[in-house]
Formats: C-alpha cells, structure tokens, sequence
C-alpha cells in the first residue's frame, strides 16, 4: 500500500485536530453530515481524500474558518491526484480498469434526512501552504519542471484522467446533487483538450455515461461495493468545439431511472 502523500497526512492532522478540539464524535459528524462513520475514519486517518463538502461541514461543526483549510485541502487533492493510486470502477469491455486520479467520499443516499476552530498552525505555515498551492498551479501550465499531459483531444478519447494527468487542476463545468443525494460534475482540462464526469455518493449499479456529438460515449458502473465510498469517474473524451454540450446521464437500479445534466463545452 502506497504511503498517504504528505499533504493529505496535514490535512488528515488538521482534521483530526478540528475534531477534538470540538469533541465530535465519529457518530454525530455521521449525523450532522452526509458521511457515514466509516468514511470519517477514512478521511481523519488520512486513507482517504475527503470531498470539500465533508471539510467545508466539518468546519462549520468546530467553528473553524474556512479560507486556510480550503488552501489545505486543495494543495491535498493536488498530491492525490498526481499519485493516482485509488481504482476507478471498471469500463465497458475492460478487464482491469487503470488507477485513478481522484478519490474519495462517502455513501449519503441512505442518510439524507440527518443532514442538518482552532486555529493551529502559525501564520508562516498559513503563508507556506499558500506558496505551495502557488507552486503547484504554476508547474501545471507546462513550464519548465512542470508536470505534462500525455494526450490531447481525440488521442484522450477512452484514456483515464490520472494516468495521462488530464485529472490535475481541472475546470468544473458543472457541480450538482441529483435528488437521491449522488453528488455530479462534468469537468475538464484545457491542455488536454478532453473532459470527464465523475459521481460520488452512489448506489451499486448506478451507471454514469457521458457523450457529447461527434466523439464515442464514456460510461462507468459502480459494480463493487468499494466503489460507492468513492469518486467514480469515467474516461476521457474529448472536448467538442466551443458551447457545445456535453452530457452526463446517471442511470440508477432498480426502477433505472435516468438523470442528465449538460453543460457547454469551455
């Protein structure tokens, strides 16, 4: 098993010490969340990349301000993606799918009913992970000692986001929560040219599918357990010109319904 990248070890510690701080259980962040108890043990021991949304509540609990874990938790998703260690489920006539570049949270579907800050690092660390996540946006625009993408436009069509890189510092072209709570986005990266949807919160069987005119359609289905306390994404396609739609279709058993969402291509 990979070590946990530096960074998501501070931002587990930084969780760890919001939480006890405020004296929260693993029960009641559970209860005042959308993640259950054993997602909260994966993120506070740093085994998982914890979704904004799981931070972003965490610190309302404790009372902590956002703005320094939000830098945290970017310069954390940064390094996560770049290892691209946590597997995606697998496509249509794959046998073994590739290593992912996002990862990570939690069932809430069967909790949304129960919905419902110390700061501890010194000003010159707050002003290090700053010029971190500096560094890190300026080596992704391909300069020198930058990181590089390994495809561009149609050569991406069917390739996985984290293995070409595709999946660092993307755009988001669209963010929304179906009504059964599953959590979508349609995103993209411009040096690569190609965009991809991913899904968390979901249920076993649920099928994303993202297609837009002109380039064959990518879909992924959440076939293992261990998929449905995770970022499942599908592979890449290619970006269509400018404004036009792309599409993404989540299909969920066992009345299979369908819900798409489009969003204009950058």
């Amino acid at each position: 098993m990979n070590p946990t990248p530096p960074e998501c070890a501070r931002l587990a510690a930084e969780l760890r010490r919001l939480r006890e701080r405020s004296k929260l259980t693993l029960a009641t962040l559970a209860e005042e969340s959308a993640y259950s108890t054993s997602s909260w043990q994966r993120y506070l021991s740093g085994k998982a990349l914890p979704p904004w949304l799981a931070v972003r509540g965490l610190c309302r609990l404790a009372g902590e301000p956002e703005p320094r874990m939000r830098a945290l938790w970017e310069l954390a998703e940064a390094e996560w993606s770049r290892r691209g260690s946590i597997r995606p489920a697998r496509t249509e006539g794959q046998d073994d799918a590739p290593t992912d570049a996002e990862a990570v949270p939690a069932p809430a579907v069967r909790r949304l009913g129960r919905r419902r800050a110390w700061l501890v690092t010194v000003v010159g660390g707050v002003l290090a992970a700053c010029a971190a996540l500096a560094a890190v946006s300026t080596a992704g625009t391909g300069g020198g000692g930058g990181f590089h993408v390994s495809c561009s436009g149609a050569a991406c069509n069917g390739q996985d986001p984290g293995v070409t890189l595709c999946g660092v510092e993307p755009q988001t072209l669209l963010d929304v929560v179906t009504p059964g709570g599953a959590g979508l986005e349609i995103r993209s990266n411009p040096l690569c040219r190609a965009s991809w949807a991913r899904v968390w919160n979901t249920r076993l069987g649920d099928r994303l599918t993202l297609s837009t005119r002109g380039e064959p359609e990518q879909s992924v289905t959440v076939d293992d357990p261990s998929l449905v306390d995770a970022f499942v994404y599908t592979p890449l396609i290619a970006l269509p010109a400018r404004h036009t739609p792309l599409t993404a279709c989540l299909t969920t058993p066992p009345g299979r319904s369908r819900l798409c969402y489009s969003a204009p291509a950058p």
